[in-house]
């Protein structure tokens, strides 16, 4: 079982609904990323896909795959924020060529957390690879934002857990 729903609508149109929690299924041997490309590769060439979202985001690199996937797509992306788009479901959305959200979907935003144990020097090394892992975050905001804001904007917003 997957996280999402895809199905082609005919040759030129196909809609995904992300309507679940984004990484790995326990059950399956396969991650959330690499079988969202297989389905998306499925789909075949259509034109235009509707990308609906509604998530409390999970996974950083599973849902940074998934945007990957999005952006590369030949097809003209709609992501539809149709309830929330949180965390990670964020970035996803980013990978679209077009993002719609009703006045009454929200957005939510902050740095990458994780839950670790380890001795101090562990703990350390996280704290950089999570400076790190929002780096990369960032860009993706900044990308799709182009000129409209700053990283220091970006930043400041993640770092309030910002609901937009």
């Amino acid at each position: 079982m997957n996280n999402w729903k895809m199905k082609a609508l005919n040759e030129d149109k196909a809609e995904i609904y992300i309507y679940s929690d984004i990484g790995y299924d326990w059950w399956l041997e396969k991650s959330t990323a690499q079988q969202f490309a297989e389905e998306l590769n499925a789909l075949g060439d259509v034109k235009y896909i509707d990308l609906h979202i509604n998530s409390n985001g999970g996974d950083v690199f599973d849902g940074q795959a998934i945007h990957s996937l999005i952006r590369h797509n030949k097809a003209y992306v709609t992501a539809y924020v149709d309830g929330l788009a949180a965390s990670i479901a964020t970035v996803i959305a980013m990978g679209a060529d077009k993002v719609v959200m009703p006045k009454n979907a929200m957005m939510m935003i902050h740095n990458a957390w994780t839950g670790m144990y380890g001795n101090a020097n562990d703990l350390r090394k996280m704290a950089d690879d999570l400076d790190h892992i929002n780096d990369s975050i960032v860009s993706t905001y900044l990308a799709k934002a182009k000129d409209k804001t700053t990283e220091e904007e970006i930043r400041d917003l993640m770092d309030k857990e910002s609901w937009l």
